[in-house]
């Protein structure tokens, strides 16, 4: 299995939950670096998707907030698994609590990649949430998957908390654990 981290906006590549998979999958992640222009990530996804479509049964993307919607998009595009942490799937309702500074043009790409997120294959997405102060997954999740997902897991405060995913390291070991 070839997994990929895609951060979430204000992250990086060398974030606490990149840095984690990174090793337990002993270097066999590739992180790419959303913190670019909108032509940018375009392009980037582009490549993505050149990359990823022909080997999809052997990828999972893991995506963290923002990086869950780019997740969710370049799973719809491929037929690739992926597993959205805390997913940001709703920007424009999320990013004026976080950032009033944020690029108009970085805003509406993410508000449009969601009209795309629509067409994912419920076999394909896990969904993995906590007790987000930023995002009421009752509300702003669980809804948008509204024709099936192949696990949706609400973790407890004593698993995983906050947004940023507290806890990760060890549920992601049992996942890895349990299902490869």
């Amino acid at each position: 299995m070839k997994y990929y981290y895609f951060h979430g906006y204000g992250s990086s590549p060398k974030s606490t939950k990149a840095q984690i998979m990174n090793h337990i999958l002993n270097g066999n992640v590739t992180i790419p670096d959303f913190n670019k222009s909108i032509d940018e990530i375009d392009i980037l996804f582009q490549k993505l998707v050149q990359d990823i479509t022909p080997i999809h049964k052997d990828v999972c993307i893991v995506g963290s907030s923002l990086g869950g919607l780019y997740a969710l998009y370049i799973s719809a595009l491929t037929d690739c698994k992926a597993i959205l942490l805390n997913p940001c799937l709703f920007p424009i309702l999320i990013v004026p609590k976080i950032n009033k500074e944020l690029p108009k043009d970085i805003l509406v790409k993410a508000q449009e990649l969601t009209l795309h997120g629509f067409k994912y294959n419920p076999i394909n997405i896990s969904v993995w949430v906590t007790d987000d102060p930023l995002i009421n997954h009752k509300e702003l999740t669980k809804p948008f998957f509204y024709s099936g997902f192949s696990e949706y897991k609400e973790f407890d405060s004593n698993q995983a908390t906050g947004h940023e995913f507290y806890g990760f390291e060890d549920i992601f070991k049992e996942y890895i654990l349990d299902h490869v």
